[in-house]
């Protein structure tokens, strides 16, 4: 008897042990059975579950390291960590440097009273004394307890003819200098170590008096200001160039327009201003997600937040999960786009719009939406954003892959009007540019306010032209007697002829039209635009249209330094209203309807070949009938199956809703808050480095 379950072939291909992640959980089944479920961010469990599975049978190597996605060797070291040492052994060790820490308080008073009671000074002699009293230390750990206490290999301590060499007696020609704004005019009046008479002569001879660098280091807090002492002296950090974007964060109030919205104090330990900063240097110093911070040294990075240590990644997640809970992300997307046009970091008055697509791999069933790079449907969501002229990114939108581009303008100008309203800009009009997927004679119509009482247009729309091929490539040469040179951001610049006419589009009516010639192959394209000759001239309109590929660019930008397709994990709330989908039944009934459709067409065929080969020896239809009656019973019983089959499409409904489709499964919609702050911070970090 075979199972309930049987899945055919696709049984066979189905692994044995299988990862899931559920929310904040990995569900590790077995023969599709759970198995064990862990954290996401507990890796000792994992571990834990790889050396199980491994000793008791379940898999090989080989199948175990597939499911958990690690090398074969990692499965093989983790059994014998755990085989000595218990799950002790399963538990990492502490990333970042080895310091010196690791020798206690014992061994570093034995070093140095080998050195000075014993009065050896080589490192061999230190190593090998502490080899016969059962301590094993390399030479490298010796150095560094005789460097920290001052004393360099070979140097006796009875030796009182050695002159102490000047601290910065060596040029310094050539020497980058990081004064953060103060001048460096002491450090060339100053010679060795003066006296407090001549500290204050010299101070006064300063351009920069001591109350101006207070003022000038004020941005810095106290921790910060002591490593910036640490770091002229020498001190090494890998994150020092972190400190580089502290006067930007102070001059564009990232901090201050992060504490207006989000109400947290303190969390796990840390302020919401540490946390935020670490966000913001994450993305940085090149951590592709949560998971990849666990490379980072705490104690180095640290000192950008003026802690001792950076919270770790979990806390980091947890973070995040509160600021879901508040529910202000997209207020906070609206105050930062606020601030970056009051503060001129982002321009008026023209405003690209575009939507990227963002894939989902997982195992929730949401909505999807087309992805315009593979040309395939897939499950997934759309970021829509907004750029200004120099294409600065400044407002943007993540929805759900069942909104478009279509329903997003609308949305998207009135709230750029609304944030340049309460900056204090007080032009009204703005030239919206977007590509063929907002081609729609209804959103032209809303644009040009045909449904407002006063008829006032909302913006000055630019856009391609569809269905073009028809009639462009008839217009005479001769026609495109203007010509414009269009500058780009990257290649060098181009010149455009262009034709200017008046089409009439469906539904909409008559339309300005821009057609344009351009490239070595002459290829001809048409822009439709609702702006008058006297509100905004061909040379712009062409200009404007051309240059939409910088915002193109900024979005691969995006993706790739800055990794705005990440999403700092996946919430998944129900569907108020389920979405329709294609009658599971109707197609049934069609895929019938075809299989019996080509059965009855073999059969006439039949009768057929039957029939010519009768008719050559002159019998009647009658005859042909009573010889062939099974034939022709059997295409009779055809039609009437399709008939009745025809009769059941009809009574059923094209669409149904996908829970009545998926026997009560229902399409979930995944919850954007979390993202929406991370790209607050990402969108922040990449105007800056613009500006820079």
């Amino acid at each position: 008897m075979e199972p309930s379950g049987f899945l055919g072939s696709e049984w066979e291909h189905r692994p044995r042990i299988q990862l899931i992640e559920d929310g904040e959980k990995m569900n590790l089944l077995l023969d599709g059975r759970l198995y064990m479920s862990w954290p996401l961010e507990d890796d000792i469990s994992a571990r834990f579950a790889v050396v199980q599975l491994s000793e008791i049978g379940v898999g090989s190597y080989e199948e175990v390291a597939k499911a958990f996605k690690i090398h074969e060797k990692s499965v093989y070291n983790y059994i014998q960590s755990f085989s000595q040492e218990g799950s002790y052994g399963l538990i990492p060790e502490k990333r970042g440097p080895k310091g010196s820490w690791k020798l206690n308080a014992r061994l570093r008073s034995a070093i140095l009273f080998l050195v000075m009671n014993r009065g050896m000074y080589t490192y061999e002699e230190i190593q090998k004394q502490l080899e016969g009293w059962g301590e094993s230390v390399s030479i490298p750990s010796i150095r560094q307890v005789l460097l920290e206490s001052g004393i360099v290999e070979g140097m006796g301590l009875t030796n009182f003819n050695i002159e102490q060499m000047k601290l910065f007696e060596m040029e310094d020609e050539g020497q980058r200098h990081l004064d953060f704004g103060i001048g460096r005019e002491l450090s060339k009046k100053a010679t060795g170590i003066p006296n407090r008479e001549e500290k204050i002569e010299a101070e006064r001879e300063l351009p920069y008096s001591p109350a101006v660098m207070k003022r000038e280091r004020s941005m810095y807090s106290q921790a910060q200001r002591v490593y910036l002492d640490q770091l002229e002296e020498g001190q090494y950090n890998s994150y020092a160039g972190g400190f580089l974007f502290v006067p930007l964060l102070e001059r564009y109030s990232f901090l201050a327009t992060l504490r207006r919205i989000m109400n947290i104090s303190i969390y796990e330990g840390y302020s919401l201003e540490e946390l935020c900063l670490t966000l913001f240097y994450l993305d940085t110093f090149g951590f592709r997600s949560m998971e990849d911070f666990k490379r980072v040294c705490p104690d180095e990075f640290g000192v950008l937040l003026g802690r001792l240590s950076s919270p770790s990644r979990f806390t980091l997640r947890r973070f995040l999960h509160k600021v879901r809970e508040l529910k202000k992300a997209e207020e906070l997307i609206d105050e930062f786009g606020y601030e970056y046009l009051k503060s001129g970091l982002a321009g008026w008055g023209v405003l690209y719009i575009d939507g990227h697509f963002l894939p989902y791999y997982g195992m929730y069933p949401i909505t999807k939406g087309w992805h315009g790079v593979r040309k395939i449907p897939m499950k997934g969501s759309y970021n829509f954003l907004g750029v200004d002229k120099n294409f600065t990114p400044w407002i943007f939108l993540i929805r759900s892959s069942s909104e478009d581009l279509l329903e997003k303008i609308p949305e998207m100008i009135e709230k750029a009007k609304e944030l340049a309203k309460r900056a204090g800009i007080t032009e009204d009009e703005l030239v919206v540019i977007f590509d063929r997927e907002g081609y729609s004679a209804k959103l032209y119509r809303f644009l040009d306010g045909r449904d407002r009482d006063d008829k006032k247009r909302r913006a000055i729309f630019i856009s391609w032209a569809k269905y073009k091929d028809k009639w462009v490539k008839d217009i005479p040469d001769e026609d495109f007697d203007h010509e414009v040179t269009v500058t780009y951001e990257i290649r060098s610049p181009e010149k455009v002829r262009y034709f200017e006419t008046e089409r009439t589009m469906s539904k909409y009516g008559k339309i300005r039209t821009i057609v344009i010639e351009s490239g070595g192959d002459r290829k001809r394209s048409a822009i439709y635009t609702n702006g008058e000759e006297e509100e905004i001239d061909s040379d712009t309109v062409v200009q404007l249209i051309c240059r939409r590929w910088g915002e193109e660019n900024k979005i691969k930008e995006l993706m790739r330094r800055h990794f705005i397709d990440y999403t700092p994990g996946y919430v998944k709330e129900p569907m108020r209203e389920q979405p329709l989908v294609d009658n599971p039944e109707v197609k049934k009934k069609k895929q019938q309807k075809a299989k019996l459709m080509a059965e009855l067409h073999k059969k006439k065929i039949e009768l057929a070949d039957k029939v010519l080969e009768k008719a050559r020896d002159e019998m009647n239809w009658e005859e042909i009938k009573r010889s062939q009656i099974d034939l022709l019973a059997e295409i009779v019983k055809g039609n009437n199956g399709v008939f009745f089959l025809d009769q059941e499409i009809d009574k059923l409904p094209p669409k149904i809703r996908f829970d009545l489709a998926h026997g009560g499964m229902r399409t979930l919609q995944l919850n954007y808050l979390m993202k929406h702050f991370l790209d607050c911070i990402t969108v922040f970090f990449c105007n800056m480095i613009q500006w820079l």
